[in-house]
């Protein structure tokens, strides 16, 4: 715990700090400006990159798509490595990787301009996901690495990496969206902040089923200090005073008081979510509601406990979505909760692309994983006139 401007208790690594966030973005621009160059000096990297300089062209001619894709928290690019052994065999010299000699023997001779970028952009690579790994809950998912890569580079230090990185020939990282549908849809001008989700969920190593989500929520085991403190950001991520008392059994009064303290107004009364089908009534709600799922389970399989990874879940959601975001504090808070008690919601693979969403197993809507067909693979998010039809939420 560290104390914020105001004294209070604030939890490190939940929050996707500015800078992280900004260092993110600026990341993806420049090492996506250092593809475009080196593919249009050396054609042939494109099977290292995982893109060809067509794309590449593509993806600066159409600036919308663009700036919807690079907004967002997440890094674009991808490890050309994700197995921890081929990282050891370059970094310890201990075992021979049959990948490492692949990218190797697969990239042409550079020049000396060209050589120079790759190594000093992967150190620039190397060194964000360090950050990344150490400063966020939710690194895993933001960086499109797998958990076993994340574990290794983690612990393993930079002078080490830095040392090691001498020695290799080809860039370490590759285009993150290896899906040719990608392609379609972003030179159509269909990108959304939805699709862009998709795909990120697509793409990623970790399945959202394989992931931990029954922790036992009905007592949160903290102390005093940290429930306040794990109510307060939850609040102040919009989540109902009423909402934080139940999670975390606080005085009503206090917690009313501190809702107030924080956005000026009391906190809204009425009825909280309790529809279960709700979060498949369409494609956007089906979207949102699985892209919170995944982002809150890796934040448990990170290490986090429950509120830890509603917290770091709700911010990264609100950074995708912005005012899109369907998902509330409150609705996310129901969600993971009934998901966790029961099976009237569960997550099961699209039959096409194999990305996992949530399915509803209940009375009011019962969905066979076997037909189901994700709102991806059926282009119901990538047009812009879903987002007129988006329904409110309370």
């Amino acid at each position: 715990m560290q104390k914020d401007i105001h004294g209070h208790s604030e939890p490190t690594n939940i929050l996707l700090s500015a800078w992280l966030a900004e260092k993110i973005q600026r990341s993806n621009f420049g090492l996506t400006d250092f593809m475009r160059r080196a593919l249009a000096a050396h054609r042939q990297m494109e099977n290292v990159f995982a893109l060809s300089l067509q794309d590449m062209e593509t993806f600066e001619k159409h600036i919308g798509a663009k700036a919807t894709l690079m907004s967002m928290p997440f890094m674009a690019l991808a490890p050309v490595l994700d197995d921890p052994r081929d990282w050891a065999s370059f970094v310890d010299g201990v075992m021979f990787s049959q990948k490492l000699e692949h990218l190797t023997e697969a990239m042409p001779r550079v020049d000396p301009i060209t050589s120079r970028d790759i190594y000093h952009y992967n150190q620039a690579y190397v060194q964000l996901i360090k950050d990344v790994l150490h400063m966020n809950l939710v690194a895993v998912p933001l960086l499109g690495v797998s958990a076993e890569l994340a574990a290794y580079l983690k612990e393993l230090p930079m002078a080490r990496l830095e040392k090691a990185i001498g020695s290799i020939r080809f860039p370490l990282f590759r285009w993150r969206f290896e899906d040719p549908n990608f392609w379609v849809e972003y030179a159509a001008g269909w990108i959304t902040e939805e699709a862009v989700a998709h795909y990120l969920m697509r793409t990623s190593p970790v399945r959202t089923d394989t992931l931990p989500y029954k922790q036992i929520w009905t007592d949160l085991r903290l102390e005093r200090v940290d429930k306040e403190a794990f109510a307060r950001l939850m609040m102040a991520q919009g989540c109902r005073a009423s909402t934080a008392i139940d999670l975390f059994n606080l005085n009503p009064n206090k917690a009313r008081t501190t809702y107030k303290e924080i956005h000026g107004v009391s906190s809204p009364c009425g009825c909280r979510p309790n529809s279960l089908t709700w979060y498949v009534d369409n494609a956007v709600h089906r979207l949102q509601a699985t892209v919170y799922v995944w982002l809150y389970r890796n934040g448990l399989a990170n290490g986090g406990n429950i509120p830890q990874a509603l917290i770091a879940a709700n911010d990264i959601s609100a950074k995708m979505f912005g005012k899109n975001l369907l998902i509330t504090a409150d609705r996310a808070n129901h969600l993971t909760r009934s998901m966790a008690m029961d099976s009237r919601l569960t997550i099961a693979a699209c039959r096409s692309c194999s990305t996992d969403y949530v399915l509803s197993n209940s009375e009011g809507k019962i969905e066979l994983a076997k037909d189901f067909s994700c709102p991806g693979c059926n282009y119901l998010l990538s047009t812009k006139s879903h987002a007129s039809k988006r329904k409110s939420t309370v």
